[in-house]
């Protein structure tokens, strides 16, 4: 077994794909409970970052667990979530509401227009 520490950013920067295993339990995550203090911990950070740049404050989001399949030549890797479903999924989410989002500020109008 291999223990490795890596960053949300390393994790979905890696050329795999993580596969959800049909016993783990549907996305169950609401507002309340998880996502509101979630959002409340990447403004944070990212209120920090803008004032320091150079600031090492950081976010412990708790521990994912991925099972690698046995390697096929050729293929790219794959590996089964363990722990750590939601939060992945969750991450992923808000990365492509994001990039959305930026996306349409991109493309919008009143920038385009000079």
């Amino acid at each position: 077994m291999e223990t490795n520490v890596r960053t949300p950013m390393q994790i979905f920067s890696l050329p795999q794909q993580l596969v959800v295993p049909l016993f783990q339990r549907p996305y169950v995550w609401e507002q309340e409970e998880q996502w509101a203090p979630l959002w409340g911990d990447i403004r944070r950070l990212a209120e920090v970052r803008l004032r320091d740049p150079f600031s090492t404050a950081t976010h412990f989001l708790g521990a994912v667990v991925v099972q690698a399949h046995d390697g096929q030549l050729g293929n790219m890797q794959a590996s089964n979530i363990i722990d750590g479903q939601q939060r992945l999924t969750t991450l992923q989410v808000l990365m492509d509401a994001a990039a959305s989002v930026l996306e349409s500020a991109w493309t919008s109008p009143r920038l385009t227009d000079t």
